[in-house]
């Protein structure tokens, strides 16, 4: 783990704090100017949320600039000589701490970190692929097919435009593909009406609306939003962030509707335009500024009783129990703080008085009396050294290169082990020189040098330590790979394995062989062992005559054909099924007793496709039962599929014969196309079409005179 990635880790958990004291910060600050302008409150959460991302990128800078003095600092050593004793500087907040904590940030630094900095950088990869989508969507309906706005509208445009002082030119453009108003673009704005806004909005209503677009060009809000979608990208993790960006947004609408309601003289012109575009949307687009600011239905109607001016009352947002809750947050944050300033001292002065300690104790013990130059170098000592200071910390260095850790008590130097480094040695001089993590696996797993030079030998490749770990796992030994390259089979190591995992033996690849009359690979063996395709059931299948490629069986027991269900089938009446039919007659259930109950009920079948037909659209003997009830007997069976698949229910066909006794079954099917439900044939009565026949009914619903009519009685 690079000091990189340390310093990123320690500078998201001081963040947690640091945006927990802001966003307190803010809620007390937002309290105290409730009463003002809408913009004063609007500037208070940008600056929040700018100083949260300011407080980051600052702890991210001293991180950084403490790793740089502590590197300078710790080249501390001996040249010469076996044993030496090495300082290693420590920060002061680590060094008084005790020694379980001093520990616990030693295994947070070392085991949390890495997984911190994942999980973090996993977050911010997820919602930048959101953002970049969001922007590949902008960039697209940017460049599709826009319409021109009508010439009157463009004018109004220009003219609330030089009245806001807005010197850059605002393009406007009308698209199908969009339900509410909305403005793209910092270079070059662009505003977005859907069509239906013409028809739907007076020219006063729109006159307002584009004045709440330009509001947000004038401000420049498209940039804060993309900063601030860059700031909840970094800072996912923490609801604090999120919780501010929320009322971010919802200022700057409120900024924009003030500016738009200074446009009108009467603010209800605005309010019920809010209202008629609420009630044109079916979907929206969360792209940009949109008018209603991509928010929900309640806060849509706390602005328009806003802009009205009679807002709703709201509910007390800080009681003094959340007060004194959120004052003891606070102060939990605030007690690790001297620690943490202390850890801000410099870090040269500390290691210097660590140094004079040490050297104050080690110089009486030392064997060799030469003079210590720099001061911050100790004479090596030919024998373990006791140290015995209190809150000073040395790294002793081994003669085998261990680093033993002393601090405020006596730690002699262990002498070196050959018999706890032989393992290490002996894999090293095999050539496997791994870290610790992969010599423990192997020992775990008894695997020796000789198990590896066997291995080696048997496969013909030098395995490495994943592979051996792998091999040993599963217990594949030279033995077994020789007798299965003996069989014929020669694979890489991922083969053998996976062989050995479904407990593929030369015997079962040798009878495999006779039964399919062809000796199959290694992917194949695989695959008829993972299926449990026997050679019994191969030789069993080939006595009914089906023969075919070894992927044509592993289907067929993947759907568990039998020798008995294809004989089954085969006394339907049809013949005897191929291969193909089997496998689809098995996916789609149908069974013997099926066709026959079919045959039983007057559904005559010309063939296996027909079955499965039937099968696929739900053709039963209830199907056919219903429809005699609602008055159509002697459907023939192709009619019958083709009303299924229309979706002709009974239901449907005794409210069509109702109304139309002398309805036919083509006049059903005809009907169930174009979608001729009870509600259009209520309509068309209601029109005064009479006399109504089902030909007329279908030219309606072809010319979609009625279609207008049936929108407005659903949006009503």
């Amino acid at each position: 783990m690079t000091h990189h990635w340390e310093a990123l880790g320690w500078t998201l958990i001081h963040f947690c704090w640091q945006a927990a004291a802001i966003a307190l910060a803010y809620k007390l600050a937002d309290l105290a100017i409730a009463k003002e302008r809408t913009q004063a409150r609007y500037v208070l959460a940008l600056v929040a949320l700018l100083g949260m991302l300011t407080a980051s990128i600052g702890t991210l800078a001293y991180e950084e600039a403490s790793h740089r003095h502590t590197v300078s600092f710790a080249a501390l050593g001996v040249s010469g000589g076996k044993p030496s004793l090495q300082i290693i500087p420590r920060p002061l907040a680590v060094i008084d701490m005790p020694s379980a904590p001093r520990e616990t940030a030693k295994l947070l630094a070392s085991d949390v970190m890495p997984y911190l900095d994942f999980f973090w950088l996993v977050g911010v990869l997820c919602l930048s692929v959101r953002t970049i989508g969001g922007w590949w969507l902008i960039r697209r309906l940017r460049h599709s097919a826009l319409q021109k706005a009508p010439h009157t509208l463009r004018i109004g445009l220009d003219r609330i435009r030089l009245q806001m002082g807005i010197p850059r030119f605002v393009d406007l453009r009308l698209s199908s593909r969009i339900a509410g108003p909305l403005t793209v673009g910092v270079i070059r704005p662009l505003i977005l009406l859907p069509i239906t806004a013409l028809t739907s909005l007076s020219p006063e209503q729109l006159e307002v609306v584009l004045a709440h677009e330009l509001a947000h060009i004038r401000r420049a809000d498209y940039f804060w939003n993309i900063l601030q979608t860059m700031i909840e990208t970094l800072f996912f993790f923490h609801p604090a962030v999120w919780w501010i960006s929320h009322h971010l947004r919802e200022q700057r609408e409120l900024c924009c509707d003030d500016i738009a309601v200074e446009t009108c003289h009467d603010p209800a012109v605005y309010a019920t335009a809010l209202l008629r575009l609420e009630e044109q949307r079916k979907t929206h687009l969360h792209l940009a500024m949109a008018l209603d600011g991509n928010q929900s239905r309640i806060s849509l109607r706390a602005r328009v009783l806003r802009i009205l001016g009679d807002p709703e009352e709201q509910p007390r947002d800080l009681k003094p129990l959340s007060l004194v809750g959120m004052m003891a947050l606070l102060l939990l944050f605030i007690c690790p703080l001297p620690q943490v300033l202390a850890s801000f001292k410099a870090a040269p002065k500390v290691s210097r008085s660590i140094i004079r300690a040490v050297q104050h104790k080690v110089r009486p013990h030392a064997a060799v009396k030469a003079a210590v130059t720099p001061p911050s170098v100790i004479a090596p000592v030919p024998a373990p050294v006791p140290v015995s200071t209190p809150g000073a910390v040395a790294m002793l260095t081994a003669p085998d290169g261990a680093m033993i850790e002393v601090s405020g008590q006596t730690a002699p130097l262990p002498s070196a082990s050959p018999e706890k480094s032989d393992y290490i040695d002996r894999m090293r001089a095999a050539g496997y020189n791994v870290n610790l993590d992969k010599y423990v696996a192997m020992k775990v797993q008894d695997i020796t040098p000789e198990y590896a030079e066997q291995m080696t030998k048997a496969t013909g490749e030098r395995p490495s330590a994943d592979d051996l770990i792998a091999l040993k796992v599963q217990d594949v030994t030279p033995d077994y790979i020789a007798r299965m390259r003996n069989a014929g089979y020669n694979g890489n190591l991922d083969k053998f394995i996976a062989m050995k995992v479904q407990d593929i033996t030369p015997e079962y690849a040798a009878d495999m062989a006779k039964a399919t009359g062809e000796q199959p690979d290694l992917d194949e063996l695989i695959a008829l062992k993972v299926q449990d395709v026997t050679p019994d059931y191969m030789s069993r299948m080939r006595a009914d005559g089906y023969s075919g490629d070894l992927d044509k069986f592993i289907a067929l027991k993947v759907q568990d054909v039998t020798p008995e269900y294809a004989d089954a089938m085969a006394k339907v009446g049809f013949g005897k099924p191929t291969v193909d039919d089997l496998i689809a007659l098995k996916v789609q259930g149908v069974t013997p007793e099926y066709a026959a109950k079919l045959h039983a009920d007057g559904i005559e079948a010309s063939g296996f496709h027909d079955l499965i037909s039937y099968r696929i659209f739900n053709v039963t003997p209830e199907f056919v039962a219903g429809m005699k009830e609602a008055g159509y007997s002697s459907i023939p069976a192709k009619k019958l599929l083709s009303l299924r698949v229309q979706g002709v229910t009974p239901e449907y066909a005794k409210g069509v014969k109702a109304q139309f006794p002398n309805a036919t079954v083509d006049d059903l099917e005809q009907m169930r196309i174009f979608n001729i439900n009870p509600d259009f044939i209520a309509s068309a009565k209601r029109h005064g079409f009479t006399p109504l026949t089902i030909q007329m009914l279908v030219k309606l619903r072809i010319s979609g005179i009625l279609d207008d009519n049936d929108s407005a009685k659903e949006n009503h």
